[in-house]
């Protein structure tokens, strides 16, 4: 640890810059969280009003010498969680300065004790407890795939690629790594190398698939790169921020979300539409775009009779799905929508959010593919 001071000691100093940012708005503060100790130690949580048994935990570390309230004001968990229904936890550091246990089991440990109390306290599915962090919480993100790998279905470290060197996880695990190029404390150079670790590990294809342009509210021209299926299906995802500093952002916490809640602990738990279901929509399989929306036509059993999922479908009604002339599968119209692809057993082969034009959301194997872009299912075949 005493290298380690020296390096984030710059930090502490920048961060006073940032201190704030995002907590404006009109939008939730601390005070709004319970206050509770585990353990002796302290911690924020966070549940929606009509939170049910069995719903998700996350929990969002800050960096060195920050505390709770920096990190809760700068990522906001809660505006996602009253939407998707789960709880949030901001623990405290419990060494000096504020930071954590990235080498040993100290804070590890105390981990699964918080898990353990929200489940006593608000009934959390312990199968899909996922761990996010800033700076050195985004450090021990990624130290604890190796110590508690088998509670934590899956991991979301921001800007936080560990000075110690990358751990040897537990098992395979899925990964969201959000990190800035103008980063001056844990420097972009560093990231690559770092997450190509984990891709070796984890057995992960060479080639990432890049999503240039993807859509960020804080940092335009941002690109996805997404490598897998790797061991047991997992995915690791890198979201490459230019411009971006050394700062956490509500930016990225819908991404972070929309690709950790895939998984539980065993693994994908996505849902899988059925290929031969009457109520898919088949899309266009020619190497031409569809001329108009017509051309796919929406689920008859979509909606439901729910007001909110009809309105949903007719902010969908222009999305088209359709093979390119290199053999890739196409979207266009699905701006801000969640787009899965599936392949024909089921399994998740491409997540991505969808922008005004038109979009290539998968190049692979020959088959039949589902595309499920919002509330809508179309098949496809390449």
């Amino acid at each position: 640890m005493k290298y380690l001071l020296p390096i984030l000691a710059a930090a502490s100093m920048s961060f006073a810059q940032w201190g704030g940012w995002g907590g404006g708005g009109g939008g939730k503060s601390l005070n709004d969280y319970k206050k509770m100790s585990v353990s002796g130690r302290e911690i924020h949580v966070y549940a929606p009003s009509d939170l049910k048994e069995n719903s998700p935990l996350l929990i969002s570390c800050h960096g060195m010498d920050q505390d709770p309230n920096y990190q809760q004001s700068n990522t906001h968990w809660e505006a996602v969680a009253d939407t998707a229904g789960f709880v949030v936890v901001y623990p405290r550091g419990g060494t000096g300065m504020s930071t954590w246990d990235i080498q040993g089991d100290q804070d590890t440990k105390w981990m699964v004790q918080i898990i353990d109390q929200m489940y006593t306290d608000y009934k959390i599915d312990k199968k899909r407890v996922y761990l996010s962090g800033f700076s050195m919480g985004g450090m021990f993100t990624y130290h604890s795939m190796s110590k508690i790998a088998d509670k934590i279905a899956a991991f979301a470290p921001t800007s936080g690629t560990n000075v110690f060197g990358a751990s040897k996880a537990m098992r395979p695990v899925p990964i969201i790594h959000p990190h800035g190029t103008n980063d001056d404390v844990l420097q972009y150079n560093q990231v690559e190398g770092f997450i190509k670790n984990y891709r070796d590990q984890f057995h992960c294809p060479s080639q990432a698939k890049e999503e240039t342009n993807y859509p960020n509210a804080e940092n335009n021209g941002a690109t996805m790169y997404t490598w897998g299926p790797c061991d047991k299906g997992v995915y690791i995802k890198h979201l490459k921020l230019p411009g971006r500093g050394h700062s956490p952002s509500k930016a990225d916490v819908s991404d972070i979300w929309n690709f950790i809640k895939q998984w539980d602990v065993n693994g994908l738990i996505s849902e899988k539409p059925e290929p031969e279901s009457s109520s898919s929509e088949v899309a266009s399989s020619s190497s031409e775009a569809p001329k108009s929306s017509s051309s796919v036509k929406p689920a008859e059993s979509s909606s439901s009779g729910n007001p909110q999922t009809l309105l949903e479908d007719l902010s969908l009604a222009s999305v088209s799905v359709y093979k390119s002339f290199d053999n890739s599968i196409m979207v266009a119209n699905a701006q801000g929508k969640s787009i899965t692809v599936f392949n024909s057993l089921g399994n998740v082969v491409s997540t991505t959010r969808g922008i005004a034009g038109a979009q290539k959301v998968y190049t692979g194997a020959q088959g039949v593919y589902i595309v499920k872009v919002g509330s809508r299912t179309f098949k496809t075949s390449l």
